[in-house]
């Protein structure tokens, strides 16, 4: 470790790049070297957000892994994206900070999330610096004001600095090498508490003091567990269309809103208007999408448990229950004997916009119909598409019999204009309207006006006269569109002959053979790496070389299968280059670049060398002292 004789002394809450600093004070050294000692690696170019190499400082000082595990805990933002990040992507991060052998994608992947999640300067609050000096003797970056939803101190409710609050000048610069250490600007103005801000502390902002301490303390938690658990959550308080489980989007967030209020929502940077706008509407509520609204979520899991920690540690289910239950259902019919019992065992339900059911009584013939999800189920509310025989079979009795129309809607307990139309056909006479496409009243009585119109209706010659015109090569995409009305109408009312005409739905792909897969690619990417080999680019040589040239589907199978070919994974990562292996294959262009440059560049230094190529700033310090060793016998 060098000039680092103890790990820095730590606050409670302390932002990692407060520490690193700290750190700075106490060495000698410039700020870069003090970096360099304590990360063990040059790492990120401007600010250090997040700790590397843990384990090192660990075995140097004797430490437990428990170390580690504070630090990452109680001093980076890593514990804010944990729920909101894969198992796998947890793993890596975990890497990152703890070993010196990582993937340099998944340290920017880490770096990318990490200033999502946070605002593009250092925030501090008035009052915390002052109590923090009087407390600790000096003033240090908390990492709670970082988060960039929160403009005010959520204990003290001041709002949050970045510059002087006299003259403006920033209080920390970019690289945090320059930071707070008293309550001054770095040009001696003080910084006081600010009295226009009212230091009460809101109910809101003790509320979400507590959810934020609670979201950090699920360690179990990942981005699976916590979008099924919000999906289970939104279908709980029915916010889950029947259909395909999406979400009823725009009703969630006006409860949301009405929840928590329009203005507490603005406090902290959420405008609903502007969630609800179709196109940020798209990426709500789905899963990668989540960890970029970070607040969102954390209000929304308090919006559907009461308290964060009490919706992580509850599991609710949700399911959608069958359309009008599993039976047996009333016949509704007055003049049948079965009237009011359940005696109905067949429905037939259809899905559209809405479920409907249709109940057939097998005692009187009656058929009537009732709407379902997402409506209000009631058994009192149908509409009758046809009273059915025994009403029918009565109806002419009494009127043969020499009843008057008024005597024999009494009988039948019904009403003067249904006995008219019933009896139309029975005395021959016609309805004074004709039903539209010709439909034949004594059919619309026999079966309902929907069962004669499917089996009767124009709608059936517009279909047949389109699919000739299509041939036979046609989807079910083009019928749609060329006869929309009549498309969705024989769907709904006449599925099984429309069905018997379709073309067939597109077949469901067969599941790739990936062990195949993978034994093609490995031959493939095997000629493609001898090809790189013999023909070194000039950048690092990394996936996306060995698959130039070659077609973009092999490029396409192998990221979307990755996980799935090992053999083929395996070769490209052992013939990737390292930053390290790409700084020593290049050393002889570098050198021969010097060479033909001008005189300024003939005495040799680290910083000429990192400006022929930045591979020698990222390489290691090894690789970067063997390569002016060897440049240096040349100069």
């Amino acid at each position: 470790m060098g000039d680092l004789v103890a790990f820095p002394l730590t606050y409670p809450d302390e932002d990692f790049r407060s520490i690193v600093f700290h750190s700075h004070l106490r060495s000698p050294l410039f700020f870069s070297k003090t970096r360099y000692k304590l990360l063990g690696e040059f790492g990120m170019k401007k600010t250090v957000l997040f700790p590397l190499n843990l384990s090192r400082i660990e075995n140097e000082f004797e430490l437990t892994p428990a170390f580690a595990q504070r630090i990452i805990e109680h001093h980076t933002f890593y514990p804010f994206l944990r729920p909101f990040t894969s198992s796998e992507n947890q793993s890596k991060f975990w890497e990152v900070m703890y070993s010196s052998n990582y993937d340099i994608k998944s340290r920017s992947l880490l770096l990318r999330v990490t200033r999502l999640l946070i605002h593009s300067t250092p925030k501090y609050c008035p009052h915390c610096i002052n109590n923090d000096f009087d407390k600790y003797g000096i003033v240090y970056l908390h990492r709670i004001h970082q988060c960039s939803f929160l403009h005010h101190c959520l204990e003290h409710n001041s709002q949050l600095i970045d510059v002087c609050p006299v003259c403006e000048i920033p209080l920390t610069n970019e690289d945090c090498s320059q930071m707070l250490i008293e309550p001054t600007c770095p040009n001696g103005h003080g910084i006081h508490v600010n009295e226009k801000y009212s230091p009460q502390v809101l109910n809101e902002n003790k509320q979400l003091i507590n959810d934020i301490d609670n979201l950090m303390k699920q360690k179990d938690a990942n981005l699976d567990t916590t979008f099924i658990k919000i999906i289970c959550s939104a279908g709980a308080k029915g916010y889950i269309r029947f259909q395909g489980g999406r979400l009823y989007k725009k009703k969630l967030l006006l409860d949301f809103s009405n929840f928590y209020g329009i203005e507490y929502l603005k406090l902290i940077g959420l405008d609903v208007n502007q969630l609800i706008s179709s196109r940020q509407m798209v990426k709500l509520f789905e899963k990668n999408y989540l960890k970029d609204n970070f607040i969102l979520y954390l209000l929304i899991m308090r919006f559907f448990g009461g308290e964060v920690g009490e919706w992580f540690s509850k599991d609710e289910e949700y399911s959608i229950p069958i359309p009008f239950g599993n039976g047996p259902w009333l016949c509704v019919n007055k003049i049948c004997p079965q009237y009011n019992r359940r005696v109905i065992f067949k429905l037939l339900r259809k899905a559209q916009r809405w479920v409907t059911g249709q109940f057939t009584c097998p005692y009187c013939g009656i058929i009537y119909t009732r709407r379902g999800l997402p409506h209000i189920e009631d058994e009192r509310t149908y509409n009758i598409d046809t009273m059915g025989h025994l009403f029918i079979e009565q109806a002419i009795n009494y009127y043969e019999n020499g009843m008057t129309i008024d005597e024999i809607a009494t009988k039948v307990a019904s009403n003067r204009v249904t006995i008219r139309k019933y009896l139309l056909p029975h005395r021959g006479l016609k309805r004074v309207r004709d039903y539209p496409g010709g439909i034949e009243p004594a059919n619309v009585i026999e079966m309902g006006y929907r069962q004669a119109a499917a089996a009767n209706w124009n709608y059936r010659d517009d279909f047949l006269e389109v699919k000739e015109m299509l041939g036979p090569n046609a989807s079910r995409h083009n019928f749609r569109k060329c006869i929309p009305s009549q498309y969705e109408w024989l769907l709904k009312n006449d599925r099984e002959w429309i069905e018997e005409h379709l073309p067939s739905r597109k077949a469901i792909p067969q599941p790739i053979n990936t062990k195949k897969l993978d034994d093609e690619l490995f031959h493939i990417m095997e000629v493609a790496i001898e090809t790189v080999k013999k023909n070194p680019p000039a950048g690092q040589i990394s996936n996306i070389t060995f698959f130039k040239g070659l077609p973009r589907k092999l490029k396409a199978r192998y990221y979307e299968f990755q996980n799935d070919l090992p053999r083929t994974t395996k070769l490209l990562e052992a013939n990737v280059e390292s930053i390290d292996q790409y700084a020593i294959r290049i050393l002889p262009y570098a050198l021969d670049k010097i060479r033909n440059s001008d005189s300024k560049y003939r005495n040799l230094s680290i910083k000429r060398l990192q400006r022929i190529s930045t591979a020698y700033k990222k390489c290691s310090l090894q690789v970067l002292e063997w390569a002016i060793k060897e440049a240096n016998k040349y100069f």
